[in-house]
């Protein structure tokens, strides 16, 4: 049995939910296909969407243009991503104070180690929990060679590109869907310390990128969209 038109819509939806176990389901289902052959056409499906995606970004990397003045605001992921850190973080604590109270009642070396590593996951956790929510909260207007940057709409920093010693763009990967890849931006004054890191949208890593080779400042480029 063919997919029809609105059965591909549906499967584009799923895969840009990160459904892909769904999706290759949903065509086994509805095509009798084995599930090898479900596999290679989601595949092939998304490789086709990831070229579609590239064209369009492409076209418009090509017509963006670098203005003097211009404004990058920190991209603020799903508020259920926040919402999974913490129910994460309880999930935690409860098994570690289940630990503790085992170790109290027995102390074997087992449960010891469970324990520390808990106790590791936990300050990760709570560690990428506050990151976020700073990371949300960063602003940079740009002037010429000045940068200007603010945090809670408050300006803490100026600073030029004569002083900025390299930026940094890496990926932090949002999800399992399609082109949910985010650039996180970094920028070091001389003295290597970091000013501010924040995420931002896929278009702005392009027009700083530009904007920081015009003013000849070295790039550690981590970042690749595809």
């Amino acid at each position: 049995m063919k997919l029809l038109e609105r059965d591909e819509e549906y499967i584009i939806s799923l895969l840009e939910q990160g459904k892909k176990v769904e999706a290759i389901a949903f065509v086994k289902d509805k095509t009798g296909m084995s599930l090898k052959e479900a596999k290679d056409y989601i595949e092939k499906l998304i490789l086709e969407k990831n070229i579609h995606v590239l064209d369009k970004r492409m076209q418009e990397i090509e017509k963006l243009e670098l203005s003097d003045k211009f404004e990058i605001k920190s991209l603020r992921i799903n508020s259920w991503w926040l919402f999974l850190y913490i129910i994460f973080f309880i999930i935690l604590i409860f098994i570690l104070f289940s630990l503790i109270s085992i170790l109290l009642k027995e102390l074997t070396y087992k449960h010891i180690f469970y324990s520390i590593i808990f106790i590791g996951a936990i300050i990760f956790n709570y560690y990428n929990f506050l990151k976020e929510l700073k990371s949300r909260k960063y602003l940079l207007t740009v002037s010429g060679k000045t940068i200007k940057i603010y945090y809670e709409n408050n300006e803490i920093e100026v600073i030029t590109t004569d002083n900025i010693s390299q930026v940094r763009f890496y990926v932090i990967d949002s999800g399992r869907g399609i082109g949910n890849k985010n650039p996180t931006l970094q920028i070091f004054d001389n003295e290597e310390k970091i000013l501010v890191e924040m995420t931002i949208k896929a278009i702005d890593y392009h027009s700083l990128k530009k904007y920081f080779e015009k003013y000849n400042v070295r790039i550690d480029n981590q970042y690749r969209e595809f």
